[in-house]
Parts: structure tokens; C-alpha cells; sequence
């Protein structure tokens, strides 16, 4: 690793600059990583958000309410709208795919080209609000586990 950024007022929000990975997993990971994680995360985050709510339904607003439920929403949210990998991440995972596959001969590498498509479409998408209807459909995800699957 030569450089990581974690938080910025730009476009990323955070990278990662990185020496060249041995292996495609490797390269795969790095990739795909932020879409990977920040869906773990922001969900988790919606899952608490939720579980919160549904405990004080019948109480008055607190600020401790404030804390644990507003608070990680707010992040779960900016998670969710920001995970998706970028083009370039994209450009970069199919030369390697392509790299991995026909000259060193590994055939596990097929599984970059469905990520790609994916990175690709979503980025496209973005323009109409696609990343906050991910945001949408994780808290979705979380209130029906909370409601349905937890009693």
C-alpha cells in the first residue's frame, strides 16, 4: 500500500493506492472490495438503525433515540450511496480478468467479467439516483429481518 484516504470532500470519497497484486483474487478483492464491505456495513448500520426503532415505538424522543437511530442512519445511508467501485475500478478489473485468463491461462478469472458488467451498470445508473435506490433496498432488507425474522 503507498497511499490511503480514507474521507474527502471529492469525488471518490476515499482510495486506496496500491502496488500491483500477484494474484487476480488479489486484484479482484480490490476491486470489488468497497462494494463488498460498504453493503456488509451499511447494512449492519440499517439493521441497528431499525432494531432501535422498533424498541422505542412507544416511548418519548430522546436524544440517546437521537444517537441510535439518526446517527448510524446518516451513515449507513452515505455508505450505501458510496459503495459502488468506480470505472475506473471497473477498467482496471477487466484488463486484469482478461490478463489472468489468456495469458496466464487462470480459469477462475471468468468470474471478474459478471463483476464488471455489474461496476459498469451501476455507474451508468448513477445518473438516475440508482446508488440511493441500493441505499433504499438495503433498509429494506434490514426492516423486513428485523420485523420477520427476529421476534
Amino acid at each position: 500500500m503507498l497511499r490511503v484516504c480514507y474521507f474527502r470532500f471529492k469525488n471518490p470519497p476515499g482510495y486506496v493506492e496500491h502496488i500491483q497484486p500477484r494474484s487476480f483474487f488479489q486484484m479482484f478483492f480490490i476491486s470489488v472490495g468497497p462494494l463488498i464491505m460498504g453493503s456488509l456495513i451499511s447494512f449492519l448500520l440499517f439493521v441497528s438503525v431499525v432494531f432501535a426503532c422498533r424498541g422505542a415505538i412507544n416511548r418519548a424522543p430522546t436524544i440517546g433515540m437521537f444517537i441510535t437511530g439518526l446517527l448510524p442512519l446518516w451513515f449507513a445511508v452515505s455508505i450505501a450511496i458510496s459503495c459502488f467501485p468506480s470505472q475506473t475500478d471497473a477498467k482496471v478489473l477487466l484488463s486484469e480478468t482478461n490478463r489472468h485468463l489468456f495469458k496466464r491461462f487462470n480459469p477462475l478469472a471468468i468470474i471478474g467479467y459478471p463483476f464488471v458488467l455489474v461496476i459498469k451498470i451501476s455507474n451508468y445508473l448513477k445518473r438516475f439516483y440508482f446508488n440511493w435506490v441500493y441505499a433504499i433496498f438495503l433498509l429494506a432488507i434490514a426492516i423486513y429481518v428485523i420485523l420477520f425474522w427476529i421476534k
